[in-house]
């Protein structure tokens, strides 16, 4: 009686080598996912950083023009644009779609709304993978040259 007692406590304890292989598995399978994921992850990042990047070299223009509307009070003869560099980043999350020389393009449109009220908007583009992209950056202003 001791003997088949002994015998069934040890069929209850621990995992099989079936269970063993089949945990092993599925927690293989859960590690090549993620090892799949965070790559994919970063360049989202990256991308995510070069449209910042894109707004905020439309923002520095249109503080630009800003200043000058505000002085001149007019909405001609702007001037050119800042030459901004896009920064592909060199480390772990770096863009290796972009070159590190190329520049963003900025091209202002200004619509005079009053007398001395101006709608800007600065349309900003750049190339990566061969595909252009292009984003719109608009503020209002208000001259304070007739005042």
């Amino acid at each position: 009686m001791d003997c088949t007692a002994s015998q069934g406590a040890r069929s209850v304890r621990g995992f099989t080598l079936v269970d063993a292989l089949t945990g092993m598995a599925v927690l293989l399978i859960a590690v090549l996912t993620l090892i799949g994921v965070v790559p994919a992850a970063y360049g989202f990042t990256a991308q995510d950083s070069v449209h910042v990047q894109a707004v905020a070299a439309g923002q520095n223009y249109l503080d630009v023009i800003r200043q000058y509307i505000k002085s001149s009070g007019v909405d001609t003869n702007l001037p050119l644009p800042p030459v901004i560099a896009v920064d592909p980043g060199y480390g772990f999350v770096s863009n290796q779609a972009l070159q590190s020389r190329q520049q963003f393009s900025l091209v202002p449109s200004c619509n005079a709304i009053s007398l001395f009220s101006f709608d800007c908007v600065v349309t900003v583009g750049w190339d990566e993978n061969g595909v252009t992209h292009s984003l719109k950056v608009e503020s209002y202003i208000a001259s304070q040259a007739g005042f």
